[in-house]
């Protein structure tokens, strides 16, 4: 059949919507379900206004082995963990544990652009473009 308006705003490759989280800093995790790259800057903003009052991070997940985390910084950029998870569900392990690439990038925009590259690439891809980001101090 002929594709629909919706389908030319979509690359190619990979599917835009991934599964979404919010990870609160007191541990608790509020499942998002699948949210298009359209949102992230609403639900990035929503954090960082969120620093001084409860505050949380966003991750994006393809499956329980495969995640990206922005936290919100006080100088209003985001610090990203990536990780690949050995075990165990997505939301059942803590903020920041285990290996993974650490980065950080200046602004919401930046940190936008940083989870549509990652909804675009396979993980390894992205490894590589994001071996490239300023490092997490």
């Amino acid at each position: 059949g002929r594709p629909g308006a919706a389908d030319f705003r979509r690359p190619m490759s990979m599917a835009t919507d991934l599964r979404a989280y919010r990870v609160y800093d007191d541990g608790a995790i509020e499942e998002l379900g699948r949210v298009p790259t359209a949102r992230l800057g609403e639900l990035l903003a929503q954090a960082q206004a969120a620093l001084h009052d409860r505050a949380h991070g966003i991750g994006l997940y393809r499956d329980q082995r495969d995640s990206r985390e922005a936290r919100p910084a006080d100088a209003g950029g985001c610090a990203f963990h990536s990780a690949r998870l050995s075990r165990g569900s997505v939301l059942s392990r803590l903020s920041g544990r285990g290996a993974g690439l650490d980065f950080s990038v200046a602004t919401v925009e930046q940190a936008v652009a940083a989870f549509v590259c990652y909804a675009g690439l396979a993980h390894d891809s992205f490894e590589r473009r994001a071996a490239d980001f300023p490092k997490v101090q």
